[in-house]
């Protein structure tokens, strides 16, 4: 219980009751509950009640300590709403604790309409998309926003309904689709922020049984039988990007192999540093090149099969970009280019499902 609810704690808070856990007894059992008033959690288990209570818990520390003792049966009490004493076997610890009164409200709101859907699809999706969301410090408001948006829409030749996850951090977008078979009103999409992604793939890859993501138009929820966890959406407008996934409006196709190409470029990025970090692709008739250059170690040339239609250019990328999409395509994947100096759409081959867009690096 501890462990899924670490990561919902905020320890760098100048509230300390934030890095707390809430243990609270009741009838239905145990309660523990955890928030950094952005992501909150809750989570519960049978257990025999002497009598009820509550209080609130370092978590980072009643984890260590729990994690260290044996695994036996464990009592807790408190004194005065002062300490906890947990007891385990022989070994007998006390921990000071907070006023629950102090903690802070969870609201887990209405649950009873909207989507739900399979947590696997979520998981792959975040996978997908999450390492283009900037970190706190490289975002910049005015042209991203430090989480992915969630959008609604139906496919325009075959009327499939569809979610979308949308990421950018202004150099690069991921843009990842997946049917679903009913529909959902999200408005404008939602916009989910980073922390809460990471948090809700950590769960769903407890892979508990009868788990499910439940999406409404105001919030996403994580939820199974004895676990419940919402995340805080960011508000805010998110950058229009509909232009730039339009494959009719790249010019220059080069089909290639994905591993190969993802092999190439791992070799080719050992040799690029902080201040060179950049590989120069050579696209020609039959023939990627891949080029990168270090002053201090010097060189690589690597020649690579492809398809090319269109005109040969010679443009530069960050290598990790491409090594990001990459790795989730197998088999050939498609390039599309729009020139030297614009932008690159990487899409699985015949596939419009999984989309990235790298911007070229420019000196």
């Amino acid at each position: 219980m501890l462990s899924k609810v670490q990561g919902f704690t905020d320890r760098k808070t100048t509230l300390p009751i934030l890095s707390h856990v809430l243990l609270e007894t009741s009838t239905e059992g145990l309660k523990i509950k955890a928030t950094d008033l952005h992501t909150s959690i809750q989570v519960r288990t049978q257990c025999e009640i002497e009598e009820q209570g509550a209080c609130a818990i370092n978590c980072k520390s009643f984890f260590d300590l729990i994690r260290e003792l044996p695994e036996d049966l464990l009592t807790l009490f408190t004194e005065e709403r002062l300490r906890a004493h947990v007891v385990v076997g022989d070994f007998k610890t006390h921990l000071n604790i907070m006023d629950p009164e102090e903690f802070p409200m969870i609201d887990f709101g209405e649950r009873e309409i909207g989507l739900t859907i399979d947590p696997l699809i979520i998981k792959g999706m975040i996978d997908k998309t999450i390492f283009s969301i900037p970190s706190s410090a490289e975002s910049d408001t005015k042209y991203t926003l430090g989480g992915a948006l969630l959008t609604y829409g139906e496919d325009e030749q075959t009327s499939v309904p569809f979610i979308e996850m949308v990421t950018t951090d202004s150099r690069r977008l991921s843009v990842i689709r997946n049917d679903i078979a009913e529909k959902i009103d999200l408005s404008q999409g939602i916009i989910v922020p980073r922390k809460g992604m990471q948090e809700l793939r950590r769960l769903i890859d407890v892979q508990e049984e009868d788990a499910s993501i439940l999406l409404t138009k105001d919030s996403i929820y994580y939820t199974s039988p004895d676990t419940v966890a919402t995340v805080r959406l960011i508000d805010g407008k998110f950058p229009d990007y509909r232009g730039i996934i339009k494959i009719d409006t790249y010019p220059i196709y080069i089909r290639i192999d994905a591993l190969t190409l993802l092999n190439a470029l791992r070799v080719c990025a050992t040799m690029v540093t902080d201040i060179a970090s950049c590989v120069r692709f050579q696209f020609t008739q039959g023939q990627t090149v891949l080029f990168a250059h270090n002053p201090d170690q010097g060189d690589v040339e690597i020649p690579l099969p492809c398809d090319h239609q269109g005109e040969e250019i010679e443009i530069n990328f960050n290598p990790r970009y491409f090594m990001d999409c990459l790795a989730y395509i197998e088999g050939e994947a498609e390039i599309h280019l729009k020139g030297p100096q614009g932008p690159c759409l990487v899409t699985p081959l015949e596939r419009t499902d999984s989309k990235w867009v790298i911007m070229p690096m420019r000196f």
